[in-house]
């Protein structure tokens, strides 16, 4: 079983209860749909989480997420270049941030991750400080990640926003490029995942749409469970 987890925001309490909810339940994976807020700044409580975890050797799930449009965009492409990456990045030991288009399999079950989405608060945050442009994916990112899906056929895809189609009550989201690309996607790939799990709109919710079940996976803790088989 995996725990298909809401936006954290930086929030170390949520993560150490959803650890200790997957430990209860006998989880070994948590996937995380972006504005997770690992490595915002240099003092991150959630890096420093995952770090003791490891060094008192306690049990834990790995985590693995999308990223969202709150992360800090060039500490986590600062890392993938260093770690020489081409699907996952270690941001914390047992925390990884699967990189846009990439597919891989967890629990038995394929995946396709793609993160990023845009901040509709961005006039009023700093660029380079706690906004980064890299948020919203770049035309050649949607195109690996459509090359993907076709390629792969993945099972899930998890995403931080969702196509124009799961309808949602957000300001300008018909004229925002992410969802606007994802919609495309969905459209003209001739493969439609079983589940597509996102975060990005705070809500806990679900919609089934041309044969796809749609997961808003929640805010602050909140969570799905998908079950293998």
């Amino acid at each position: 079983m995996i725990f298909y987890v809401g936006d954290i925001h930086g929030r170390v309490d949520d993560v150490a209860a959803i650890d200790r909810a997957a430990i209860a339940a006998g989880v070994d994976i948590v996937v995380q749909v972006g504005d997770f807020g690992a490595l915002w700044a240099s003092n991150c409580p959630i890096a420093k989480y995952f770090a003791k975890r490891e060094r008192q050797g306690r049990a834990g799930p790995a985590w693995y997420t999308c990223g969202g449009n709150h992360e800090n965009w060039a500490k986590w492409l600062e890392l993938q270049a260093a770690q020489d990456s081409d699907k996952t990045v270690e941001l914390a030991p047992g925390c990884f941030y699967v990189i846009r288009g990439s597919a891989i399999d967890l629990d038995g079950k394929s995946h396709i991750f793609f993160g990023g989405a845009e901040s509709t608060d961005r006039a009023h945050r700093v660029e380079g400080v706690s906004w980064w442009v890299e948020e919203s994916p770049s035309a050649a990112e949607f195109n690996t990640f459509f090359e993907s899906m076709e390629m792969a056929r993945p099972e899930i895809v998890v995403t931080h926003d969702a196509p124009i189609c799961v309808e949602i009550d957000r300001i300008n989201r018909d004229t925002n490029p992410t969802p606007k690309n994802l919609q495309n996607v969905m459209d003209y790939c001739d493969h439609a995942p079983v589940d597509w799990y996102f975060g990005h709109h705070h809500v806990l919710q679900d919609w089934q749409i041309k044969g796809i079940n749609f997961h808003c996976c929640g805010f602050h803790g909140e969570y799905k469970e998908g079950r293998n088989g």
